[in-house]
């Protein structure tokens, strides 16, 4: 667990202005501790199951013991069906995520207050969600999570990855007012709910690739008037419904990590619902895939106070033609974002 720097007496806090946005005086707020690669092996080992694990035909089990079947992990190689790894992956897994993703969901872990609660948007087969939910049940916390996919193949995905872990799982579908009126209902045993829709700022319609099983980059946003892709892939799709930030974010309880991964609509998305994310939102983990993402996210949220404790770029190949700056990134960022006025220790 990170060690947090107090504010210096006499030093500037955040302040209010005339639209109710928080803001600060300079870009540090004074409370967000950076993480780095040498923070790495602390945070990942806490992560780690202490139990010893038996391996399962066609599944991988992680040194964190979250069970996974390899058919859902398109990039890795078949071999690992059947296996338990052991090793913490730094500088990354091989396969799917770097040690900066995983630190990400250990600082939530870590600093959370009896119960974890997780919103996963872009969630694939939501393994960060249910990985949060298993290893905070691990660590006594109460934990719930919703994982937001709009693929009808990886969401149920999501589902069979949720049985896999002993997690409870419900599967919510439906047009727009329909969804957000099922996240309203109350929860019951279930500690996870697979949103089959797109994250987005407003409820209505959108439009999604039919994706390959090896793809792993799709997104809402395609060229109007076209059937081409940020990559500029050409790809049928069809309509999928939108659930909103507010939807997804409970009123009554505070979100210790908000993970969003959404192949280059990320400051589009966040800047959008910025006033719903700054009430209910503790940290924030953003996969980001262009170098204006990154800015734009930096230039909208330092101001308002958030620190950022992990900034790690995207790598990008200008190389081939792309109709977006997204199109030509091969390895995704990742922003790890602090909402300092959730913190318990800051002054109202």
């Amino acid at each position: 667990m990170l060690l947090r720097r107090k504010q210096s007496a006499g030093s500037s806090g955040a302040s209010a202005q005339s639209d109710g946005a928080p803001r600060v005086p300079s870009l540090g707020n004074g409370w967000t501790t950076p993480i780095t690669p040498t923070d790495h092996p602390a945070l990942l080992e806490s992560l780690r199951d202490a139990a010893v694990a038996e391996p399962r035909p066609e599944m991988l089990i992680g040194w964190d013991g979250v069970r996974t079947r390899v058919a859902m992990l398109p990039f890795a190689p078949d071999e690992l069906a059947g296996t338990v790894s052991t090793s913490l992956p730094i500088p990354d897994d091989g396969y799917r995520s770097e040690a900066e993703e995983y630190a990400a969901l250990a600082q939530a872990l870590t600093t959370a207050d009896g119960t974890f609660r997780i919103v996963e948007i872009g969630a694939g087969w939501a393994p960060w969600s249910i990985a949060g939910i298993v290893i905070a049940k691990r660590l006594g916390l109460q934990a719930t999570g919703l994982a937001v996919e709009a693929d009808e193949e990886r969401s149920s995905w999501a589902m069979q990855h949720a049985a896999d872990n002993d997690v409870s799982a419900e599967l919510v579908t439906g047009a727009p007012d329909e969804i957000a009126a099922a996240l309203r209902e109350p929860w019951g045993d279930t500690e996870l709910r697979v949103v089959r829709a797109a994250g987005w700022h407003t409820r209505t319609t959108l439009q999604f690739p039919a994706l390959d099983v090896g793809d792993m980059g799709g997104a809402i946003w395609t060229l109007p008037g076209t059937d081409v892709d940020y990559r500029g892939a050409h790809l049928d799709h069809h309509d999928v419904p939108s659930v909103t930030m507010a939807d997804l974010l409970d009123a009554s309880m505070v979100t210790d990590l908000l993970h969003v991964d959404v192949q280059g609509v990320e400051s589009q998305l966040l800047i959008a619902t910025a006033d719903d994310i700054q009430s209910k939102v503790r940290l924030m983990a953003v996969g980001t895939t262009d170098r204006g993402n990154e800015g734009r996210l930096q230039e909208f949220f330092l101001p308002r106070g958030w620190g950022l404790a992990i900034d790690e770029p995207c790598t990008t190949h200008f190389t081939m033609t792309h109709p977006t700056l997204a199109g030509f990134t091969v390895q995704d960022g990742l922003q790890l974002w602090e909402n300092p006025f959730l913190r318990a220790d800051f002054p109202a």
